[in-house]
This record gives structure tokens, C-alpha cells and sequence, in this order.
């Protein structure tokens, strides 16, 4: 609200409020881009001016763009406006021509083909015919133009077209960044950077499985529905625009921080989880269509409720202007470990574990392909398999080369 007739002490001085210097206001707003809506009120020999806050911003007057910072108005520069527009949506990284792609050179058709058949696409057109009518290339002046989350998507070498867009595991040891294990960067598409993310959580965090009686149960030190969920919350919203950061996945000893580039976008904290503000809509809508998101704002709560169910503390987020931060709280390892109850609990090692995998992908494994998948000799392979009998997870079937193992 702007008070005529008031001085900035509060003192009531009154002006003369005449048909003109109405319309001189009404002219002001008028001719800013767009155009503002006020309401001019009197009270007495006070013009009363209300000017509710825009849903377009930036709001130009005559003389540029300004922000307002307690008293005053500051004048934004050329990099200041273009940060204001990324961060009220009017510019999207995802959304803007990448005139550097070629799509002969850079288009990676089987990315593509394995996208259409996950996202159930069948038309039978050309890919650039499709791109388009996805939304993501466009025609200008009879030369087609491809979209950034083309190269995000379909490129053969993303980080040719940005260099920042590729995610960081790192494993440490103990609660602190002093000593690393094991670093991997992930660079394909963004679809591949949250299958390797999350297979490199899965490599370096705890399975283990309980048994009592005939009844086995697999136990996460992290439930996977929310690991991969803060990965492809953290891929997907992101700030593409930060070029001098990626996305990282901090693995400690009994915690996993998830941090992205880009605080929050166009809604405040408490409001996470309840209104749905995307950053990238094209990525976003893309990930939809391969089925790695459900319903739009509904990410951290079924975060939250992963973790519940798992008995585990909910996710901590911490939000500052330029990073979006998760952690998640996992079991300790001596909950994972020993025999507790009656109840025997075995940690498997990562051979094992990339073992499971496979079975539940293949549906049974022999030794040759334990020790190919593990990089492995014969008989540590044997060990392991027979540790893997012994613990009921696994079944021997067949004689000499031709035993293969199955699940229980």
C-alpha cells in the first residue's frame, strides 16, 4: 500500500487529490510491462494506493527493473534480471533451444528407442516428427531446433552439452568427509544417472537377512523406495542453469545426504510436500512418462512414509538459496549385525548382494557368471554361493558344470 498524504515520519500532511494526478498514477501502472493492477482509494486529503503483489513478475517500469530491499529500490543488472526470471519460472533451462546440439552428430537413437518403448510410445513417425510432437525440438524458418532436456535425455555425451549435469557418489568412512572410499561419477543420460546412483547406494550400504525358522527377511539399512526417490528428486529438480555444481550422494556410516544444485522453487519450506512447484517441467514430465515419479508434490511425503515404515527417523531437509539438502537416517550397523533374539541377522557382502540382483533379474545364476559379474575367482565364488545355500536365500539345482542356483 503507498500512502499520498503522509509523510515517513507517520504525520498526516494531506495533498491537493485531483481527476489528473489520478490518472497520472493510473498511467504509471499502465505502462509498465505487464501491466500492474492497482486500487486508488481517498480518505480525506489522503490518496490510498493498493498495489496487491503480481503473479507475473518481473513487473519493468520506464527505467528497468527494480527490487525492493527494506526502504529502498535497487536497480537489478542484466545477470540480476535473468536470475529473477529463473527463479519465477519465466525461464526454464529445460525448456530453452540448445542451438549447440546437432542432431546428426549428437542424437543418440538407441537412448531414444529405449525411451519410447518404456514410456509404451508406438507411433510409427520419424524421431524428429516425435520430438516435436513431445513438445521438445521445434521448427523455425525450416531448420529443426532441439530443446536442452533433448541433450539431458537423448545425447550421446551429455556433459559435451553441459558439463555440469552429472551426479557424484561418494563413499566415506566413518560420520565426516575426511576419508573417502569409494567416488564414482555418473555421467549418462538422467535417466541412467538414477540407476547408477541408486545401484551404487545399493553396492555400499548394508542387506542383511533375518532368520527365524523357515522365514526370511531382507532388511535395507535404507528403504530403497527412499533412497531412489530422493535421487530422482534431486536429478529431476535441480538447478541446470548452476554450472559449477552437480548433484551428490554422500554415503556414511549410518546417514545419506542427497544434495542438488537450486534451493526451493517458488514455495517456502512448510510448504513442501503439500503444493507442487516444478522447476523443469519437461524433465519432470518425462520421468513421468517412464513411470520414475507418480503423482506431481507427493515426492517427500512418500519419503517420509518409506522411512516410517521401515522404523526409521523421517528424512531432514535443509534449504538454502542456492542448494536443496536430504538426509536420510539409516539402521546402525550393529543393529545389522550379531544375533539378537533368537534371531540370526547375516550381513551379505557386495558380491552377494550384486549376486541377488542379477538372480532377480535372470532368475538363476551359475558360478561362471558370479565370478564374471564379480570380477572374481572360481573359488571365492564357490564360497560365497555356498554361504548363500546355507542361508536358505539361494537353492543348488543340477549336477556338476550345469548346477545352477535358484531362490528358495
Amino acid at each position: 500500500i503507498i500512502l499520498l498524504g503522509v509523510s515517513d515520519s507517520g504525520a498526516i500532511k494531506g495533498i491537493n487529490i485531483t481527476n489528473r494526478l489520478k490518472s497520472q498514477i493510473q498511467d504509471i501502472a499502465n505502462n509498465c510491462q505487464p501491466r500492474v493492477d492497482i486500487v486508488i482509494e481517498e480518505f480525506d486529503k489522503i490518496l490510498i494506493i493498493e498495489v496487491p503483489e503480481g503473479e507475473e513478475k518481473p513487473y519493468m517500469c520506464s527505467r528497468g527493473f527494480y527490487l525492493r530491499i527494506g526502504p529502498n529500490s535497487q536497480k537489478l543488472s542484466r545477470d540480476e534480471i535473468l536470475r529473477f526470471a529463473i527463479q519465477e519460472g519465466k525461464v526454464r533451462y529445460d525448456e530453452q533451444i540448445n542451438t549447440r546440439f546437432d542432431f546428426k552428430e549428437d542424437f543418440d537413437e538407441r537412448r531414444f528407442s529405449e525411451f519410447l518403448k518404456r514410456s509404451k510410445i508406438t507411433v510409427n513417425l520419424p524421431h524428429v516428427n516425435i520430438l516435436a510432437n513431445l513438445d521438445l525440438a521445434e521448427k523455425q524458418e525450416g531448420e529443426n531446433y532441439f530443446k536442452n532436456v533433448v541433450g539431458l535425455f537423448f545425447s550421446k555425451n551429455v556433459r559435451k552439452l553441459n558439463h555440469s549435469a552429472y551426479t557424484t557418489g561418494i563413499l566415506f568412512k566413518g560420520r565426516d568427509r575426511s576419508h573417502i572410499i569409494d567416488r564414482k561419477d555418473f555421467d549418462g543420460n538422467l535417466v541412467e544417472q538414477v540407476e547408477d546412483a541408486v545401484r551404487f547406494v545399493e553396492r555400499n550400504t548394508l542387506l542383511a537377512y533375518q532368520i527365524k525358522g523357515l522365514v526370511r527377511k531382507e532388511i535395507e539399512q535404507y528403504p530403497a523406495d527412499a533412497i531412489r526417490e530422493g535421487i530422482v528428486n534431486a536429478i529431476m529438480h535441480r538447478d541446470y542453469f548452476e554450472t559449477g555444481s552437480n548433484v551428490f550422494v554422500y554415503i556414511y556410516d549410518d546417514f545419506i545426504e542427497i544434495i542438488n544444485p537450486g534451493g526451493l522453487f517458488r514455495i517456502k519450506k512448510e510448504e513442501l510436500g503439500k503444493i507442487c512447484a516444478r522447476r523443469n517441467e519437461l524433465i519432470a514430465e518425462l520421468f513421468r512418462m517412464l513411470g520414475l515419479v507418480e503423482k506431481a508434490g507427493t515426492g517427500i511425503q512418500r519419503m517420509k512414509d518409506a522411512m516410517k515404515n521401515a522404523g526409521l527417523k523421517k528424512p531432514k531437509i535443509d534449504v538454502s538459496e542456492n542448494f536443496f539438502t536430504i538426509t536420510f537416517y539409516g539402521h546402525k550397523k550393529e543393529e545389522l549385525a550379531g544375533i539378537s533374539e533368537g534371531k540370526e541377522i547375516i550381513e551379505l557382502n557386495e558380491r552377494q548382494k550384486k549376486a541377488i540382483e542379477f538372480v532377480k533379474e535372470k532368475g538363476s545364476i551359475t558360478n561362471r557368471e558370479y565370478q564374471k559379474i564379480n570380477d572374481t575367482h572360481r573359488n571365492t565364488a564357490t564360497k560365497d554361493l555356498n554361504q548363500l545355500v546355507k542361508l536358505k536365500i539361494l537353492k543348488r539345482f543340477g549336477h556338476g558344470r550345469a548346477i545352477r542356483y535358484e531362490f528358495t
